[in-house]
């Protein structure tokens, strides 16, 4: 399969040009290559497939799985963790971590402080904290708020939406953050005209408070309906994305 190849492919830099300690820090480098491989996947088969395909293999697994051991935190070393939570936290989990960074960030700060992290640290064998300083120091940002939330907690996705309200300037969404993971949301909203529109949220809606925020949807249109899709941000329980009037 073409993804296999571009995973490997990408193997050439996480791990080995890097000189990551794959077996302690399995996140360094499968997590890398994983979230490579989707953006890849972009380009090769478009995004509504790319975006299927991600959510098949590299995040229902864990991000639908109520077990516990899916909760481990993607710090703890891999090899003292077996079985799915290993498999999960070095590939899926943490792919989708550097993903909802790269959307934190866009694609310009992102890609400088990646390539600002590889020329600092390749062949020094870098541990996390390396990388996540890395990131802070390029990106000009602190950044540990999200770092903390994805890599060190015991938290996963689950996100719902509880309210809206009218504001001086449109209407206030209010959002939920049960499980923790400060994840990227596209909040679809249907005004009361008929018409439709979508709203994304980088995580940053998440930087001042883990647990709830409100969003703001600048239109003076009357809110019909909203509903949370997550995308390759796989919510574990969906039946709490949805709002209507």
């Amino acid at each position: 399969a073409r993804f296999v190849a571009e995973h490997e492919i990408l193997h050439t830099w996480f791990p080995f040009y890097m000189g990551i300690n794959e077996r302690r820090y399995g996140f360094m480098d499968e997590g890398w290559a994983t979230a490579f491989e989707n953006l890849i996947a972009r380009n090769d088969m478009g995004e509504a497939q790319a975006t299927k395909f991600f959510q098949q293999f590299r995040v229902n697994g864990w991000a639908l799985n109520p077990s516990a051991s899916s909760d481990i935190p993607i710090i703890i070393a891999g090899d003292s963790i077996t079985g799915a939570a290993s498999g999960s936290n070095q590939y899926g989990k943490a792919a989708a971590g550097y993903l909802a960074l790269k959307d934190l960030l866009g694609d310009a700060v992102f890609k400088k402080s990646l390539h600002e992290f590889m020329n600092r640290w390749n062949g020094k064998h870098p541990l996390p904290w390396d990388m996540f300083n890395s990131f802070n120091d390029a990106s000009g940002q602190d950044l540990n708020w999200f770092f903390n939330g994805w890599f060190f907690s015991h938290g996963y996705i689950d996100l719902a939406v509880t309210g809206v309200s009218k504001t001086g300037s449109g209407s206030s969404v209010a959002l939920k953050n049960i499980g923790g993971f400060p994840a990227p949301v596209d909040l679809k909203v249907t005004f009361e005209d008929g018409s439709n529109e979508t709203f994304h949220q980088t995580p940053a809606i998440w930087a001042k408070n883990l647990k709830e925020t409100t969003v703001n949807i600048p239109t003076k249109k009357a809110v019909k309906s909203v509903v949370l899709d997550g995308g390759i941000f796989v919510d574990f329980d969906s039946k709490n994305n949805s709002w209507a009037k």
